[in-house]
């Protein structure tokens, strides 16, 4: 099985217009706007082990991850709390550092610092995101 860095590549970019982004998104490629890296990281992780054990919710990983990081079933709401903004967002790309690469090219996008949060409020994000787990 390959590792987890040939599955999984999150960077924080800045997005000026989501309106453009969004009919780009799909597939390997999802921006979500979120409070902590870690939050986003734990929702990815949550998401490929769901599609690997066939318990997922969502037809793509894109969804998956929105509904994990929401911690909704309700995909239109996962999107309006965690979809894509204006602003600062988290790339996610379920694939190589290259491959994530070619969308921060093809999108326009730079990659900023990640920075932590405080462990607490990483606590809470990870609850929030394990409830998809048990709806």
């Amino acid at each position: 099985m390959r590792g987890i860095t040939e599955k999984l590549h999150i960077t924080r970019v800045y997005v000026e217009n989501a309106g453009k982004i969004i009919p780009k998104l799909g597939g390997d490629v999802q921006i979500v706007s979120a409070e902590c890296w870690e939050a986003v990281a734990f929702a990815a992780l949550l998401a490929l082990r769901s599609f690997e054990r066939g318990t997922n919710h969502a037809r793509t990983l894109g969804g998956e991850l929105l509904i994990r990081l929401a911690g909704t079933l309700q995909i239109k709401d996962a999107i309006a709390q965690n979809g894509i903004k204006d602003g600062e967002n988290y790339l996610v790309v379920f694939g190589t550092r290259e491959r994530a690469l070619e969308v921060l090219r093809d999108f326009g996008l730079n990659e900023l610092p990640l920075t932590g949060c405080d462990r607490e409020k990483v606590k809470t994000f990870f609850e929030k995101a394990a409830l998809a787990e048990v709806l």
